[in-house]
C-alpha cells in the first residue's frame, strides 16, 4: 500500500482567486502512526462509533488503479445524498482538467459516508482582547459545530485553512473501512471559501470549489508548490519552484522556452527574488480557472506512473512456465494508458536479447526459439506510455512497468520420430536427421551435454548425418538409431 506523504499544506486566501500557502502542520497525524495491534476491524470500528460508514463506489477500473476515497465532515444523515452530489462534482471537475481528463481510468473512485451531529464547519475565531474574533474579519458568525472530524476555519490564524486539531480519527477510518486507501480529500460542508493541500486536502463547497479542489489536489498528490508569494519560509526547493534561474541548468530546462516556460521571480520579498518559477501567472498553482503548467502537468503524471504499473494483467499470469507444446504466447491482456495521442511501447526480450520489430503487446515463440542448453529461458516485456506531456528524458527508464517469465523446457519429448511446422519438419532416419523446409531456414543442433554438434542452413531437403544418440532439435529431444 502507497503511504501519502507529509506536504505542505495550502489554502486559497485572497480575493480575486489567487491560491496562498500556508506550511503550518495541522496533519500531524499519518497512518503510519496507528499501530497494527490497535486497528480495529471494520465492524469493530462501526460498533464503536455507532454508525455504518457506507462506501460509495464511484468508479471501479482494477486493483492497479489509485484508490480516491473522498469523506465528508460537517454532513448530517439527512445529507449524505448532498455529500455524495458533491463527490461526484468534484472528481468530474478534476478529470476535465489537463492532463487529468487523460487519466480517469487509472482510479477507483470513493465517497465514504460520514455522519455529523450538526451541519456545517466550526468558526471558533481567536481570542483578541478577551474576545473570540475572526483573524481575517469574515463575516461567518463565530461559533462552534459538533462535526465528526471537527475540521475547523481559523486554523493558525489563518480564516481559510479549514483543518481538524488532530488527524488520528481521519486515519482511524481510513484504518478500518479502507486500509488500502492512496489518496484522501475531506469535502467540508460550508459554502465558506477555503482550502488545504498536505497529507490530505480539504475543500470548502464555496461557488469555486472545483477549482479548490483541483488546486489543493496538486499540492496533495504531485507535492507542488504554489507560483506566488506567499512568505520567506514557505519558499524551497519543489518541481515547480527553484532559486536556478540558468536555462541550461534548471529542473525544467527540458521545458525551457515551450509555452511560456522559463525562469520568473517569485517576488514578494528579497529572498522571493531570488526563487523562480515556470510561468508567470498562467498556472493553476498561482490563479484558479487557469491550466497547470508544462512542469506542473509533468509532475502530476509522473506521480501517476510511479503508482500505477502500466501492466494491469497478463498472461500466462504465472511466472513460471513449461514449454510443452510447439508455440506459446505471451499477451498483455489490459495495460494503462492516458487518451490519444498518449500510447504505450512493449520491447520484448528472450534471455535479456531484445527482439526486433516485436513492438506489440503479444509475442508468439516458437519452440526452436528458446536455448535448449540452458536450464530455463527468460521472456521479458517492458512497457512505457509514451506521452505529449512528459519531456524529461529520465522519465521513461524510471516509469517503465515490466514483466518477467522463467521458461523450462520440457524434460518430457524423448525419443520423437519426426515434428512438423507448416514450412519445417525433421525427420528421424537411420544414420542421422532428414531436414525439409520450404523457406531458408537455420538450425542449429545440440547433445545431451549441450555442446553443439551441427549448424546448418536448410532450403528444400537436407540430410545430417549423426551418431546414434539423442539429439536436441529445435527445442525437442530426437532419437538417433545406428
Amino acid at each position: 500500500m502507497n503511504q501519502l506523504k507529509k506536504y505542505t499544506l495550502a489554502v486559497l486566501m485572497l480575493l480575486g482567486m489567487v491560491a496562498s500557502e500556508v506550511n503550518a502542520q495541522c496533519m500531524v497525524n499519518t497512518f503510519d502512526d496507528i499501530k497494527p495491534g490497535r486497528r480495529k476491524s471494520a465492524s469493530e470500528f462501526r460498533e464503536q462509533e455507532g454508525q455504518d460508514f457506507p462506501i460509495d463506489t464511484i468508479q471501479y477500473i482494477g486493483p492497479e488503479a489509485i484508490n480516491f476515497v473522498l469523506l465528508g465532515d460537517g454532513y448530517t444523515a439527512t445529507q449524505q445524498r448532498k455529500l455524495l452530489s458533491d463527490a461526484k462534482k468534484l472528481y468530474n471537475a478534476m478529470f476535465q482538467k489537463t492532463p487529468m481528463n487523460k487519466y480517469k481510468r487509472w482510479f477507483n473512485l470513493y465517497a465514504i459516508e460520514v455522519i455529523s451531529n450538526e451541519s456545517g464547519i466550526s468558526h471558533p475565531g481567536v481570542l483578541r482582547d478577551g474576545v473570540y474574533v475572526c483573524p481575517e474579519g469574515s463575516s461567518m458568525p463565530i461559533k462552534n459545530v459538533d462535526t465528526y472530524f471537527g475540521i475547523h476555519f481559523d486554523s493558525y490564524n489563518i480564516h481559510r485553512l479549514p483543518c481538524p486539531d488532530n488527524s488520528t480519527k481521519i486515519y482511524n477510518l481510513l484504518a478500518a473501512i479502507m486500509p488500502d486507501f492512496q489518496m484522501v480529500g475531506i469535502l467540508c460542508n460550508t459554502t465558506e471559501y477555503g482550502g488545504a493541500g498536505g497529507s490530505y486536502l480539504t475543500c470548502t463547497m464555496h461557488n469555486s470549489a472545483s477549482e479548490i479542489f483541483i488546486h489543493e489536489f496538486g499540492h496533495t498528490f504531485a507535492s507542488l508548490a504554489d507560483e506566488y508569494y506567499a512568505g520567506d519560509n514557505y519558499l524551497g526547493e519543489y518541481v515547480n519552484q527553484t532559486t536556478t534561474s540558468n536555462s541550461n541548468t534548471i529542473k525544467w530546462k527540458h521545458w525551457w522556452g515551450d509555452s511560456g516556460v522559463g525562469a520568473f521571480p517569485i517576488g514578494g520579498s528579497t529572498k522571493g527574488d531570488r526563487y523562480y518559477k515556470p510561468v508567470n501567472g498562467t498556472c493553476e498553482m498561482e490563479y484558479l480557472n487557469k491550466q497547470f503548467c508544462p512542469v506542473c502537468r509533468e509532475a502530476i503524471i509522473e506521480e501517476l506512473h510511479r503508482r500505477v504499473p502500466v501492466i494491469a494483467e497478463y498472461e500466462p499470469s504465472e511466472k513460471t512456465v513449461t514449454m510443452d507444446e510447439e508455440e506459446i504466447t505471451f499477451n498483455i491482456t489490459r495495460y494503462y494508458k492516458g487518451l490519444s495521442p498518449n500510447k504505450v511501447n512493449f520491447e520484448w526480450q528472450l534471455n535479456s536479447k531484445v527482439l526486433e520489430g516485436e513492438t506489440t503487446s503479444q509475442l508468439v515463440l516458437r519452440n526452436g526459439a528458446f536455448d535448449p542448453t540452458k536450464a530455463s529461458n527468460t521472456v521479458r516485456v517492458k512497457a512505457n506510455e509514451v506521452n505529449p506531456f512528459v519531456k524529461d528524458p529520465k522519465h521513461a527508464s524510471k516509469h517503465t512497468s515490466s514483466v518477467t517469465w522463467r521458461v523450462k523446457l520440457s524434460d518430457e519429448i524423448v525419443g520423437v520420430e519426426a515434428f512438423t511446422y507448416d514450412d519445417f519438419s525433421v525427420e528421424s532416419v537411420s544414420g542421422g536427421l532428414r531436414l525439409k523446409s520450404e523457406k531458408p531456414h537455420t538450425l542449429t543442433i545440440y547433445n545431451l551435454q549441450g555442446h553443439k554438434v551441427a549448424h546448418v542452413n536448410v532450403c528444400g531437403e537436407d540430410m545430417i548425418n549423426l551418431p546414434a544418440g539423442i539429439y536436441i532439435v529445435d527445442g525437442k529431444k530426437m532419437l538417433v538409431d545406428k
